[in-house]
């Protein structure tokens, strides 16, 4: 069952300092600079240095694993998954063994010892995800926008160059994140963990709201910005795979599900089948950790059956990928290339 903590001083303590008048409200990320011109050069020309600390249930996390994963990086970025009771939050030991720091000779459980190894008198939430430097022994970012970006800019030698983030879509791109992460990606989390049903109500008018705007918005376009991939659809996309599973009934956001939404599931679905996504969603571990370890919405634990969804879609597998290059310009990735 997980227990809700919070590092104070560097002292493990058993609350929570999200939930004010009845209203959930995220807390900043203390790690949360964007990586430094040195750490992305760093990522690819000193192989294993950095390490990602992930949970296959986060959707936070997802966006860092998602990027790893499309931009190439998982043989220069270790991946290591959090998992297991939150007795004392995310616990990356397994149950007969700890957990070998990276670049240390220590072993640790638990997250939350990660996070006081890297600063002794940190105060506030450990999160995922972490990426975690393993020569200087702290931790770079626990910001999973900025863990995308990082990767994003991150350059591979003799790889195919192309950003998720090009020049011209800068601005859109920025105003499209943040109505999403307030209005959706937050919002559903807002709505599911209210204590008052005037903040439920808000936040989930929020959710279908955004969610109105997004289908509209794909109705005509293959990608959030046009047809080509970019950092918002690397957002979005741990939220839908997310809404039907759990965040229909565990959050309470029940007007409609993803699969009622022509456009945006159509959307989805495509978006499985680039190569690289489908390996970062794992259904059965989202669904197990938010019914069995949200004990305060959902007390017993007990894991709600899975709703009966396809996400294969064979004909988007034919379809040519394209991305960006920085300026903007277009390009064609192959099924087998470098996403």
């Amino acid at each position: 069952m997980k227990v809700e903590i919070m590092i104070v001083n560097g002292r493990l303590t058993q609350q929570d300092n999200r939930i004010v008048k009845g209203r959930f409200e995220r807390q900043p990320s203390v790690f949360g600079a964007p990586l430094t011109a040195y750490v992305i050069q760093s990522l690819t020309a000193e192989p294993g240095r950095f390490h990602l600390i992930a949970s296959l249930s986060c959707p936070w996390s997802h966006r860092a694993v998602l990027a790893r994963q499309v931009k190439g990086l998982a043989p220069f970025v270790p991946l290591h998954i959090a998992t297991g009771p939150r007795t004392e939050g995310y616990r990356v030991g397994q149950p007969d063994a700890p957990w070998s720091v990276p670049g240390a000779q220590a072993d640790i459980v638990h997250l939350h010892e990660l996070y006081t190894r890297a600063d002794p008198a940190y105060t506030g939430r450990p999160t995922v995800p972490v990426l975690w430097d393993a020569r200087a022994q702290t931790i770079v970012s626990n910001e999973s926008a900025n863990i995308l970006r990082g990767f994003d800019a991150a350059h591979i030698p003799g790889a195919l160059s192309w950003t998720l983030r090009p020049k011209p879509l800068e601005d859109p791109i920025d105003v499209l994140n943040e109505a999403m992460q307030i209005n959706l990606s937050n919002a559903v989390y807002r709505a599911g963990k209210a204590q008052r049903q005037d903040a439920y109500d808000e936040a989930v008018n929020e959710v279908f709201s955004m969610l109105d705007v997004l289908e509209e918005r794909l109705t005509s376009q293959r990608f959030l910005h046009g047809d080509v991939l970019t950092e918002s659809d690397l957002r979005l996309w741990p939220t839908l795979v997310r809404f039907d599973a759990v965040y229909v009934t565990h959050f309470k956001c029940t007007r409609h599900r993803l699969t009622e939404y022509p456009a945006l599931w159509r959307y989805a679905r495509a978006l499985h089948a680039l190569p690289g996504f489908a390996d970062t969603f794992d259904e059965a571990a989202i669904r197990a950790a938010y019914y069995g370890e949200d004990r305060d919405i959902n007390p017993h634990g007990i894991v709600a059956t899975a709703p009966r969804i396809d996400w294969w879609d064979p004909d988007a597998r034919q379809r040519a990928i394209k991305v960006a290059n920085l300026d903007g310009r277009p390009m064609v990735l192959a099924q087998s290339g470098e996403i």
